[in-house]
Parts: C-alpha cells; structure tokens; sequence
C-alpha cells in the first residue's frame, strides 16, 4: 500500500510524542468529561498540536504546543503499534471527528481481526469504552483494509450501518458472507436505517423516471 510522503513520517511523530505521553490522568480527565469511564489506552495523552508545512523538506511536521498556546481545544492522542512498532497516532476532537497523523494506521486493534470473533466497532469512542478490545476501522478514505474482516468467522457489531458497509467493501455484499455478521445495534435505529434507504431509494426510482421523461 502506498502512502502520503508528505505526511510526517512515524519516527519523527513518535518522538514529538513521547516527550508528552504519559499524562494517564489527564487523559482520563478527558475521556469522563466525554463520557467514558473506561481506563485510556496506555500511553494516551491529551494536548494541542499542529502540523505545519516545512517547505525545506517538503512535507508536514507534527508539533506538539505548550499548555499555554490557545489554538484549539486539546485532543486525546493514542499511538497506534503494529507488530511492536509504532505506526501512527490516531488524534480525537471535542467533536468526535478524529484523524491519524502520519496516515499509516487503516485499524486501531488490527492484531484482532484474526480473532475468530470480532467486535467491529463504528468509532475510536467505542473501541476505547470496550477495553481497548476489537477493531475499530480508522481509514475512512480507503475502506479496501475492510477485506481483513475475511479472516473472522464471526463479526458482532452494535451499529447496522457500520456493519453492512463493512459486509459491503469486505464480502462485496455477498449474500453467504452475511450470515458472519450479528448485529445488535437498537430495534429502532435498525428501522431508521431501513426507512431512510427506503426514502433514497424512491428518491433514486423518481430521479431516474423524471430523466427518462427528458429524453
């Protein structure tokens, strides 16, 4: 797989990272204040950072800001290893959006996926609230690294749609390949899933039947 050269590369993030990480209680100061009470993965920190453009080098820098810098809420950081090895750090928001710095990592708890049974989590908030435990797809721009779900005999998942866009990049929305996922999510967000791909698709029919009459 190819990568982003212009992103910072995973050593230099790592050390900008180590001379922050650590901070066990603040990073879980974060996570109660966002509803989590669950232990923060190890070596999670909470801090500012900024990647800036170097043009000498051509690519982006990962900074890490002092306390007193006001640029932007702080935001929990967990590094992701693979193999020992640290790959990237996966960074998460007030909001909820989250981002990897160095653009390595496709998964938080990859070494999972050859589990015979997975928990498929939607988000990073889920992965961290389970223990640390399952895998969590963290490359919303490639969703190729889904096929890895091949390997699991089964795939539990709590939120439909996480699930059958997994069953759809991963299986190809195979019809056999679906009977690996059982999905608990809620009785109604399952229906409200249901209805709007209802609504779109009468939306999609009336779109096609109003071109057609163009013609």
């Amino acid at each position: 797989m190819t990568f982003d050269d212009t992103l910072p590369p995973a050593e230099e993030v790592e050390r900008e990272f180590l001379k922050h990480a650590g901070d066990k209680a603040s990073a879980m100061t974060w996570l109660v204040e966002h509803g989590i009470n669950t232990p923060p993965p190890p070596q999670a920190a909470v801090f500012q950072y900024g990647v800036v453009w170097t043009p000498e080098a051509g690519r982006y820098k990962f900074v890490v800001y002092s306390q007193d810098h006001v640029e932007h809420p702080p935001e929990l950081a967990v590094p992701i290893f693979e193999n020992g090895k640290f790959i990237d750090l996966l960074v998460i928001s007030d909001e909820m959006q989250f981002a990897s710095i160095t653009g390595r990592a496709l998964w938080l708890g990859r070494e999972n996926l050859a589990l015979p049974v997975v928990r498929l989590h939607a988000h990073p908030m889920d992965w961290i609230e389970a223990g640390c435990t399952g895998a969590c797809h963290v490359a919303p721009v490639s969703r190729k690294a889904l096929k890895e779900l091949a390997k699991a005999e089964t795939i539990e998942c709590s939120d439909i749609e996480t699930a059958l866009e997994a069953w759809d990049w991963g299986f190809a929305s195979d019809e056999a390949a679906l009977a690996r996922f059982e999905i608990d999510d809620t009785p109604q967000a399952i229906q409200a899933y249901y209805e709007r791909e209802v609504k779109w698709h009468a939306i999609r029919v009336a779109v096609e039947m109003e071109a057609r009459r163009s013609w």
